[in-house]
Order: structure tokens, then sequence, then C-alpha cells
């Protein structure tokens, strides 16, 4: 039996602890910002391209089918997270010219498109008012009385 040792063995030696990384410098973040910029731009670009050929109609003897914006619109919330992901990212690398830029794609991208998502929900929710209430919009040719039905300005209308 040999006793065992909490040393390492006599050849073996422990790597150096790591050191931070040097900060980068401006033009190696301006490089990288840009390059990020242009993809995220990219990218929600084709995001929002596929929706509207999804949502493309030619044939005027059919109604065009109704395609929701959500999916669309959640892919560009999925870039503008991943952007902040990534400004956190190089915050801790201390690339602040890269954190910074890409924490103000992230609120721009995440911003707009849960912003549009919610108009479109807020549209889409919007029940139509029966007929014959006050807020329905009138038929077409069909005008009001102003003084009430009771006079021959009405006549045509049978009141």
């Amino acid at each position: 039996m040999t006793p065992s040792s909490p040393s390492p063995r006599p050849g073996t030696r422990l790597p150096p602890p790591a050191e931070p990384p040097e900060p980068m410098g401006a033009p190696a973040q301006f490089g990288v910002a840009l390059g990020l910029i242009v993809l995220e731009v990219a990218l929600t670009a084709a995001a929002l391209l596929i929706w509207f050929l999804a949502s493309f109609h030619l044939d005027a003897g059919t109604p065009a089918p109704e395609v929701s914006p959500a999916p669309y619109l959640l892919a560009v919330v999925a870039i503008g997270v991943g952007a902040g992901a990534v400004a956190v990212t190089w915050g801790g690398r201390r690339a602040w010219g890269v954190a910074v830029t890409q924490g103000l794609m992230a609120v721009l991208l995440t911003g707009a498109a849960l912003t549009a998502l919610a108009l479109a929900t807020h549209d889409s929710a919007r029940p139509e008012p029966p007929p014959g209430s006050p807020t329905a919009p009138e038929a077409p040719g069909m005008a009001g009385c102003r003084s009430g039905g009771h006079s021959q300005e009405c006549a045509h209308l049978g009141g």
C-alpha cells in the first residue's frame, strides 16, 4: 500500500493563474461593434422579409390568408435578447464600446418588436360593433335624419 499524498506528482506543475485579458483597442472595438450591428440588421431584415413573403398574395379572386405577425416579431425579440447577451459578455471583457452599442441594439430591437406585437394584438382583439349600434359604421348609401326621423326630410327612409 502506498500512502496517497495531497501534493501533485513531482514532475507535474500547475499552470499559472489566468490573468484578465487586455482591453481591446478602439479600432478593434469599432470593427466588432459594426460587424455585430450589420449581422443583427441583416437577421431582422430576413425575419421581416419572410413575414412579407408569407403574407404576399397575388390572386385577386380569393381572399388573402391571415398571417399572424407574432412569430416574426418574436424572432426579432430573440435577436434583441441575443444582442443583450452579447452586450453583457463584452462588458465582462471590458470592451465598453461593443457593450454599449449592443445594449442599445438590444433595447431598440426588443422594444420595437414588443411594441409592434402589442399593437397587432390590440388591433386584432378589438371587437366589431353590432349593426345598428351608435358606434357601428352606417351602411353605404344610408344617410341619417337630422330631425330624428319625424319630418319629411326622412320620408324616403320610412320615417
